[in-house]
């Protein structure tokens, strides 16, 4: 089975991540090696679209599974470029009754280390 940090797919493996909230519940300090593990396993080029509960900062709150956390556009496009991707689109929403979502499309670009 795997798991976000460790998706036991090759390197360069996989053209497309969809991560639709599913670091939502992830502690922000264990983020990086999960965006790393991403970058791990998309070409140069490769793409990945993320959902986020949108807030101000980065901010735990209560969800109905467990806690959950919010996170500023500006906060996670900062992770994702320090991971090696270009944040390509943005798109934040707020639907009456519901908390703030946001998705960003990224792509993977080659870093020189």
């Amino acid at each position: 089975m795997a798991t976000l940090d460790d998706l036991g797919v090759p390197d360069r493996s996989v053209s497309g991540i969809l991560a639709w909230y599913s670091i939502i519940h992830t502690a922000p300090e264990d983020v990086p090696g999960i965006l790393g593990e991403f970058a791990r396993c998309l070409p140069d080029g490769g793409s990945l679209l993320l959902g986020i509960f949108e807030g101000a900062r980065v901010e735990p709150f209560p969800h109905a599974v467990t806690t959950a956390y919010f996170w500023s556009v500006e906060e996670i496009s900062q992770r994702l470029a320090d991971a090696g991707f270009r944040v390509e689109a943005t798109e934040s929403r707020v639907d009456p009754g519901n908390r703030p979502h946001a998705a960003l499309r990224a792509r993977r670009v080659h870093l020189d280390k």
